[in-house]
């Protein structure tokens, strides 16, 4: 694997994890970008943006350590 490929990939994840810590903290950031998009929800809908944001987050981290090794 190339050294810059591994540097991006290594630094994605670093991102990510952020944006985890983000989500996990509350709906705060869902609602910034919701309102950013002049977006209104109910706090159920929100909740499940956030929960499915987590997931895939998730998912997109695990994968790209996958094939890091």
């Amino acid at each position: 694997m190339h050294s810059s490929k591994r540097v991006r990939q290594e630094n994605a994840i670093k991102r990510l994890e952020k944006t985890v810590i983000a989500h996990t903290a509350g709906p705060e950031l869902v609602n910034k970008i919701l309102e950013d998009k002049n977006i209104s929800k109910t706090s159920e809908e929100i909740e499940k943006i956030r929960k499915k944001k987590l997931e895939r987050v998730q998912l997109t981290i695990d994968n790209t350590k996958a094939r890091l090794r």
